[in-house]
């Protein structure tokens, strides 16, 4: 029995699983995310010296952003791999450069169990997100509704939500809001929304009073670079639908008996700025009377500022475009296509923000 290739049972182990796109991946997604990662932390360029130099300084800054994410430990490991490593290739002593190698390999190891240990609780934090946010909409004898989320990464900031009041009341609650930036702090800020949000459910009937003591709540202990937009709405039991926005993105409102489009964006301040007493004074509370067919597209900015790789924007036209020339669809089939015409559009591109939406379509 002939012997297998060593080299083909290595191929085997370590890159049977390898694939064009995983390698198009690395290249152009994870390549740019490190190196921004990175970026953030190098000075600006001042800007005063000539090329070459400015090269060199952004070189010099870069390396001291990654020495500087290093834990000192490893830090100290690492720079004396460095010196064994050059002294090694400059004398001419392989003893040196193995000694470099291994300790390289050594600091790689603790640096990814680091990140495998990280993204195991990511993990649990994206099924703890996953099992907040509702699988499917409520029934309801008015509307057709239809949801979607998508994380631009293993935990996110949008948040949709349907509240149920427990006190006999046949009228249907739903929010939808985007909470600034991404990830890990995002995400548990959403979470203490869609606390506050149903406990104040149960003492406040009126979305505006909801969202006043949402601000009350919730900008306590606020990190200033954070803030909140939001939705609330409330479907009646005849039909009609209340709504107040702070500071969210406007309501894409479909009328079918005209063909047409209104943006209706009720008056409001996000949750978090220095609104000096402006908030409550401003914020307003509207009424909507769908006709059947109508159709009401609640989005959060994930939608609309989808890039794709040439950095144009998706935009709200293409959402109308679709409602308008499929506005007869079942109202999940008319969210495929919206879905599927907001992939198409981004392509190769990394997702750049949180995506969600809600559809209704009045029966």
């Amino acid at each position: 029995m002939a012997k297998e290739n060593p080299l083909k049972r290595i191929y085997d182990l370590y890159m049977s699983d390898l694939s064009y796109d995983e390698i198009e991946r690395v290249i152009k997604q994870e390549s740019s995310e490190v190196y921004q990662f990175f970026a953030n932390d190098i000075p600006k360029d001042q800007g005063h010296q000539n090329k070459s130099a400015r090269i060199l300084i952004f070189l010099r800054n870069l390396f001291n952003a990654f020495l500087l994410k290093l834990k000192a430990g490893r830090r100290v490991f690492y720079l004396i791999s460095l010196v064994l490593f050059i002294l090694g290739l400059i004398r001419d002593m392989d003893g040196e450069v193995i000694v470099a190698f291994i300790i390289m390999n050594l600091l790689l190891a603790f640096e990814l169990a680091d990140k495998l240990t990280a993204k195991d609780e990511l993990d649990l934090a994206r099924k703890i997100q996953s099992d907040l946010i509702p699988k499917n909409p409520p029934e309801n004898e008015h509307y057709e509704i239809s949801t979607y989320y998508e994380s631009a990464r293993e935990v996110g900031g949008d948040y949709f939500d349907f509240i149920t009041r427990e006190n006999g009341s046949t009228d249907t609650y739903f929010v939808i809001g985007d909470i600034s930036g991404k990830g890990t702090p995002a995400a548990l800020y959403m979470i203490r929304v869609q606390a506050i949000l149903q406990m104040l459910s149960v003492n406040f009937s009126k979305v505006k009073d909801i969202l006043i003591n949402l601000k009350k709540y919730f900008s306590r202990n606020l990190r200033k670079e954070y803030f909140l937009t939001i939705i609330v709405a409330r479907i009646s039991s005849r039909g009609s639908i209340s709504v107040s926005s702070a500071g969210h993105n406007p309501i894409l409102y479909y009328k079918k008996e005209t063909n047409d489009f209104d943006l209706i964006n009720p008056k409001g301040i996000g949750i978090g700025f220095n609104d000096k007493g402006m908030f409550e004074k401003t914020l307003e509370e509207i009424k909507l009377r769908p006709k059947s067919g109508d159709i009401l597209f609640f989005y959060t900015d994930g939608v609309t500022e989808t890039m794709n790789e040439q950095k144009a924007l998706y935009g709200l036209k293409s959402v109308e475009k679709i409602i308008s020339e499929n506005n007869d669809l079942n109202i999940d089939l008319l969210k495929e296509k919206i879905i599927q015409s907001i992939t198409f559009f981004r392509g190769s591109a990394n997702k750049s923000d949180d995506l969600t939406l809600i559809l209704l379509k009045k029966k």
